[in-house]
């Protein structure tokens, strides 16, 4: 169990100013989804968003210790392309968490906090979000890996995985999907795919297949979980994923953070926000895939 925060604002704006109110309550969760965290952020089209010296497009060098962070020191000049800070760290007591989070700039932004799936490795690689070209990937909840699932996955040649999670094995399926349909669609075929196969080669669905996917254009977020396998510490809306529309942003977050005035992101629906104007329609839940 992880969790979510993206925002699309109209004008460019840092993470920390975008999400003002939201930022400390959220934060102040990493001390239970402690296992590390990651900053995420697309550019204006100008190519601002980076502040000179802050770091964010390549200011800072890289930290010796590879593992415990991703400070992707190259810079980026392309707006399409999304730039990334990641760290093993606890959100609320990192320095470098609190420069992220100032120094992402753009109208599209998101922040993930971790809390690793028994018997996975806290490694910077299986740290989200995870990128691929022009897109980000963030994930809240776990399937079960049996044996033959994940061959199952990458057989069908979509993004190869740079760690072990099972959230890459989803973000293979919807980068396979995305060749030929909406970002969407995507998103909620790669779902029912994992939950198909989960089915096929396991014995129970998804606990949950929360995430947002963010591209140039475009922020989806898209819900699904089993209440069922809700484990004893787990509130009953732990797995809900929250909009709200205000007249220069629009914010999607798990709960744990004040949200008066927030919709809720339907099982199996995919919400989607564009950039330019900030326009929100939500697709309905998909029919299951039979593999």
């Amino acid at each position: 169990m992880c969790r979510l925060l993206g925002v699309v604002s109209r004008e460019p704006i840092s993470l920390d100013r975008a999400v003002a109110e939201e930022i400390e309550p959220f934060t102040a969760q990493s001390e239970v989804h402690s296992d590390g965290w990651g900053v995420a952020w697309f550019e204006a089209a100008d190519g601002t968003g980076s502040p000179e010296g802050s770091g964010a497009a390549g200011g800072s060098e890289r930290p010796a210790d590879a593992e415990a962070s991703d400070a992707r020191p190259m810079p980026l000049p392309n707006p399409r392309r999304p730039q990334i800070r990641r760290h093993l760290d606890v959100a609320r007591e990192s320095a470098a968490y609190r420069e992220a989070v100032r120094s992402a700039t753009g109208p599209m932004m998101l922040i993930h906090l971790r809390k690793a799936s028994p018997g996975l490795a806290l490694r910077i690689d299986n740290t989200h979000p995870f990128r691929e070209g022009e897109t980000v990937f963030a994930h809240n909840g776990q399937f079960d890996l049996p044996e033959g699932l994940r061959e199952a996955v990458l057989a069908r040649g979509g993004r190869t995985p740079e760690g072990t999670t099972d959230s890459e094995l989803y973000f293979s399926l919807i980068e396979l999907h995305a060749r030929d349909t909406d970002p969407a669609t995507a998103v909620q075929r790669a779902a029912a795919e994992i939950t198909a196969l989960s089915l096929e080669h396991g014995t129970r669905v998804p606990e949950a297949l929360n995430c947002l996917y963010m591209t140039p254009d475009l922020l989806i977020a898209y819900q699904q979980s089993d209440p069922a396998q809700a484990r004893p510490h787990h509130t009953a809306d732990n797995y809900s994923l929250r909009y709200r529309i205000d007249a220069d942003r629009v914010i999607v977050a798990s709960t744990g953070i004040p949200q008066t005035g927030y919709l809720e992101v339907g099982e199996g629906q995919a919400l989607v926000v564009h950039r330019h104007d900030l326009s929100v329609s939500v697709r309905p839940r998909i029919a299951a895939l039979v593999t």
